[in-house]
């Protein structure tokens, strides 16, 4: 048993010290023993004490700074649901100002998913055939137009963007009233180009590009984007044109499904600043891309 318990020299030593102390106490008068006592107090035991007290004092700041970093984070989670909520409510606002102004024609709409094919990129919508989302509708935004409807399930819908092959839009630059059709290009370097411009037209970088209202899918007058590089083809006979889109693709939350009631001119959209082309890069080849 007592092998046992002294096996290790550590606890055997310990066990020799703490009975000379006591005997030598047992030895000594009471005065002595007091003064023993005060010595080994304030002499021995202090520095233990000291680390003692400083490795509590050292814990209980890292449990502090635990505290405090727990409660930093929570707040930063708080201050991000805010300022997601701003957006969205920024978003919706700008949404429910375009429907107000169009009652009868909007239907909004929440995007689901995103895809990309060989051709290009498309979204899925939270609104179907039972909505009244059919094919060939128009899907837009406050800032600009996003591409039609292909397909329609009872209680969602695809959409082809702009940036498909696909989606063809015929459009009119706003400055010059120059027609033409804008169409994605998918290759090494995609681009969305502006096509059959004759290099005899007045097509400038800046100019602001509309839907034109022919072919009786896209209304007329919604913004698609803004003229980004002006050139002339090899053959000197057309222009090459390329086009910025007014919507950032990548960001798309909710959009509009246009639903005409009758003929007539497409929804009014609201007003957008645009700055005047400079007069001198009409056929200039400025750096753009259609992205």
């Amino acid at each position: 048993m007592f092998r046992l318990l002294f096996a290790r020299r550590a606890d055997w030593a310990a066990f020799t010290i703490a009975c000379v102390l006591s005997l030598s106490l047992m030895t000594l008068g009471r005065g002595q023993q007091a003064r023993a006592i005060w010595f080994v107090q304030h002499t021995l035991l202090a520095p233990v004490n000291a680390i003692v007290g400083w490795v509590d004092a050292g814990v209980g700041l890292y449990w502090e700074d635990q505290k405090l970093r727990k409660h930093l984070a929570q707040v930063q989670i708080e201050a991000d649901a805010m300022r997601s909520e701003r957006l969205e409510n920024a978003r919706l606002r700008r949404l429910l100002a375009l429907s107000q102004e169009n009652p009868n024609e909007l239907t909004a709409a929440r995007v689901t998913a995103r895809s990309l094919d060989r051709l290009g990129g498309s979204i899925t919508i939270d609104k179907g055939s039972k909505d009244g989302v059919l094919p060939n509708r128009a899907v837009i935004t406050p800032e600009g137009l996003i591409g039609r409807v292909e397909q329609a399930e009872p209680h969602e819908a695809r959409v082809l963007t702009l940036l498909h092959h696909d989606c063809a839009v015929a459009v009119r630059v706003g400055r010059s009233r120059v027609d033409g059709v804008l169409q994605w290009e998918f290759g090494e370097r995609p681009i969305l180009n502006l096509l059959y411009v004759s290099s005899q037209e007045d097509v400038k970088v800046g100019d602001l590009v509309l839907t034109s209202g022919l072919g009786g899918i896209f209304p007329e007058g919604v913004r698609v984007g803004v003229v980004s590089r002006v050139g002339i083809a090899e053959n000197g006979l057309m222009k090459e044109v390329q086009v910025k889109p007014a919507v950032d693709f990548r960001s798309l939350e909710e959009v509009l499904v246009y639903m005409p009631a009758g003929a007539g001119r497409g929804p009014r959209m609201p007003a957008v600043e645009t700055s005047a082309p400079d007069s001198s890069g009409s056929d200039s080849t400025a750096a753009g891309s259609a992205r």
